[in-house]
C-alpha cells in the first residue's frame, strides 16, 4: 500500500472513530462533520487504490461517479442516486457544522451514523476494500 493510500484510509478511520466519540459526548455537530470527512476520505482512498490519484473535490456526486467508473460498476452510481438526499445532507453537514450557528439534534446525528454504516458495508462489498 502506497503512503498516500495508507494516509487516506488512516485519516478516514480516525474521523470515523471521532464521529462515534463526539456522538457519545453529545457533540452532534462535530459527529456529523466527522462522518462526512470519513466518507469523503474513504471514497478518495478507494479511488486512489485503482487510479493512483483522487479528485480534489468535496462533492459526493463527483466522487461516486469517479468510483463507479474506476470500478466499472454502475451499482455504485445507482446507490448514490438512490440515496442522493442523504448524501446532500452530509455535504450540508460539512458546511453547517463549521460555519453556521444551527445545531444537529441527537436523532439527526444518530441517523447519519446509521446511514454511514450502511454506506461503508455497501462500499466494502462492491470494492473488496475494508474500511477498517
Amino acid at each position: 500500500m502506497k503512503k498516500e493510500e495508507k494516509f487516506l484510509k488512516k485519516r478516514a478511520t480516525e474521523f470515523w472513530q471521532r464521529a462515534k466519540e463526539d456522538f457519545k459526548k453529545g457533540r452532534f455537530n462535530l459527529s456529523a462533520l466527522d462522518v462526512e470527512q470519513a466518507f469523503q476520505l474513504f471514497l478518495k482512498h478507494l479511488i486512489f487504490v485503482k487510479a493512483g490519484d483522487f479528485p480534489k473535490t468535496h462533492n459526493f456526486g463527483k466522487l461516486f461517479d469517479e468510483l463507479s467508473e474506476i470500478y466499472n460498476n454502475e451499482g455504485i452510481k445507482n446507490f448514490y442516486e438512490n440515496h442522493i438526499l442523504e448524501f446532500k445532507a452530509l455535504e450540508d453537514a460539512y458546511i453547517t457544522s463549521r460555519y453556521f450557528p444551527g445545531e444537529f439534534e441527537k436523532i439527526e446525528a444518530e441517523k447519519i451514523i446509521e446511514f454511514a454504516q450502511k454506506v461503508i458495508k455497501f462500499l466494502e462489498n462492491k470494492t473488496g476494500e475494508k474500511f477498517r
